[in-house]
């Protein structure tokens, strides 16, 4: 049987967030609100568009840093407006999200070489899945992708296992050899949820601490590690 191995997508394979930031502030201008810092804006990152914009959204200045909601906790003030802030943030981001993304250093060898060793690779993402298939193409890294899973592809979205459940069927592997490698919190927890091992990485949304509190499987600090990590879970 072969190995699966999951890949989250924005600040796991590549970093992303030069484009999402610079979405957030010029819709906050449209929204003739302040720009946030850099760092405001991806402490939101990897929950969902939704969840994003909510939380990014001029109503919550006044509460910033200290006193936001937690994830998952309903602004409804807000959330009714959505259906138009989303389509709105999707228009600008089609024409930003390239400024200042890159593959993290080394992975998109990683993933050819593993997909050349017969490995089954596939991305688990919250990011609407036009997108994440739009960069891919962009920086050349569609062929080593079994399947490519966004927020919106299904019916539910991490951290609910079903996400990985389907990735397990779809490709039909076996639970005990496949890997979900993240850099967040619903990476980490959509694994134990989903009965398989998980890999922190530390280049992206949370600092090697966090990681290590949440309880990954295995932690990683370099394309290297990843891949001596990789190998075990092959053969």
């Amino acid at each position: 049987m072969r190995a699966g191995f999951f890949f989250d997508f924005d600040g796991t394979l590549v970093d992303t967030f030069g484009g999402i930031v610079t979405a957030v502030q010029q819709q906050r201008a449209q929204l003739s609100a302040e720009p946030l810092t850099a760092e405001e804006i991806r402490r939101h990152i990897g929950w969902g568009l939704g969840h994003l914009l909510s939380r990014c959204h001029p109503t919550l200045d006044a509460r910033r840093p200290a006193d936001l909601p937690p994830p998952g906790q309903a602004l409804p003030e807000i959330e009714r407006d959505l259906p138009e802030l989303i389509p709105q943030f999707r228009r600008i981001y089609a024409e930003v999200m390239m400024q200042g993304t890159r593959v993290y250093p080394g992975l998109a060898e990683l993933c050819r070489r593993w997909d050349r060793r017969g490995a089954v690779l596939a991305i688990i993402s919250n990011k609407p899945e036009r997108f994440v298939r739009l960069i891919l193409a962009a920086i050349g890294l569609c062929d080593p992708f079994a399947l490519v899973l966004g927020g919106d592809s299904l019916e539910v979205r991490k951290p609910d296992p079903k996400v990985v459940r389907h990735t397990i069927r779809t490709l039909e592997l076996a639970t005990e050899r496949c890997l979900m490698i993240g850099d967040g919190e619903l990476d980490l927890e959509v694994a134990v949820a989903a009965g398989i091992s998980s890999c922190g990485v530390t280049w992206g949304l949370l600092p090697e601490a966090r990681v290590r509190e949440i309880g990954a499987t295995h932690i990683v600090r370099s394309a290297e590690e990843l891949d001596a990590c990789l190998a075990r879970y092959v053969g």
